[in-house]
């Protein structure tokens, strides 16, 4: 009896020593979990603070190449800052939800882990997506404000200026593309310029990503 005492003893202090380990696991998980969706969540607002600022941007191109149709160079700008706007728009909206979907409640690390790489890689991509056409869009931009609200026409005060600037800028940003593209094939994982890039998907969703490696590793 007194054997059988001690083994029911035994099982009864491991059973209180796993329960305590579960609990200890849940509370170094939990700030981890709502770290990540606080992160998720401030990252779709942002997204959505994006979106009302290219929906003024578009509504505004829209007008301006509406009000100038008559003129092919102004109607041009016009345009060009309408769809990049439209681009931007569906940009946002498209992290705003992928940032939603790895946010659902009640999925697993590994599925989080998988949503939240998904985020990144577009995230990264969309930033050179809509970053590299400015080296020419800067100079349509600045087309647009000076005829709406200085009355100065670029394009009919210099036209040899401004094309030969839009050409360098076009040349410039299909140079950065394959620049980026070489560089991409062969650098090291591990380095900076490499560090630098994977940053193209913001400090907040890489942080997130290593708390729910953490999460994953504390598991397993």
């Amino acid at each position: 009896m007194e054997l059988d005492e001690l083994k029911a003893a035994w099982a009864q202090q491991a059973q209180r020593i796993d329960q305590l380990e579960v609990l200890a696991l849940q509370a170094w998980q939990q700030p981890r979990q709502a770290s990540v969706r606080r992160r998720l969540r401030w990252f779709s607002a942002l997204q959505l603070a994006w979106l009302l600022v290219w929906i003024v941007v578009t509504v505004l191109a829209a007008s301006f190449w509406v009000e100038h149709r008559q003129m092919p160079h102004l109607l041009l700008s016009g345009l060009a800052m309408h769809i990049y706007g439209i681009a931007a728009i569906w940009v946002s909206v498209t992290r705003a939800l992928l940032a939603l979907h790895a946010d659902a409640a009640g999925a697993p690390v590994l599925i989080q882990q998988q949503r939240l790489a998904r985020l990144r890689r577009f995230t990264a991509l969309s930033e050179l997506g809509l970053g590299l056409p400015w080296f020419c869009l800067w100079l349509l931009a600045l087309q647009c404000l000076c005829v709406q609200w200085l009355g100065l026409d670029l394009y009919a005060m210099a036209p040899a200026w401004f094309l030969g600037t839009l050409a360098f800028g076009v040349v410039v940003m299909l140079g950065s593309v394959a620049a980026a593209r070489w560089v991409m094939r062969r650098l090291p994982a591990n380095h900076r310029l490499q560090r630098l890039l994977d940053s193209l998907s913001g400090q907040s969703l890489a942080r997130a990503q290593q708390q729910l490696r953490e999460l994953e590793q504390g598991a397993a």
